[in-house]
């Protein structure tokens, strides 16, 4: 099976357009992760942008997060994501709710379905 660009099956992991990741929160933090992520800085969603990132979407069942990115250059984005001081600060915001971190739980993909 072919990512969509046909570039690299998807048993080999991720490699292509898509980048999905689960993260987990603290049990009772719940509703100040939602208050947070309704507050983003500006300037990481910016650098999101000048990084490539074309859609990134979280939702959460409980305590569980699920990620969802596409770009166009999955190493390149991911690590000018990861070398910004404005990530950095995101993460050092959200370190005392996260108990895991999206680097740490990469999910494959084992189905794509698109027009």
């Amino acid at each position: 099976m072919q990512n969509r660009k046909g570039d690299e099956s998807i048993e080999g992991g991720f490699k292509g357009l898509r980048h999905a990741f689960k993260m987990t929160i603290r049990p009772g933090t719940e509703q100040e992760y939602d208050r947070r992520q309704r507050s983003v800085y500006p300037e990481l969603l910016q650098v999101f942008r000048d990084a490539g990132v074309k859609t990134y979407s979280i939702f959460r069942d409980g305590v569980t997060l699920f990620g969802y990115m596409e770009m166009d250059n999955p190493e390149e984005t991911l690590r000018r994501i990861n070398l910004s001081d404005i990530n950095a600060r995101w993460q050092a915001y959200m370190a005392d709710i996260l108990l895991t971190s999206a680097s740490d739980a990469s999910l494959p993909e084992v189905f794509h379905f698109e027009l």
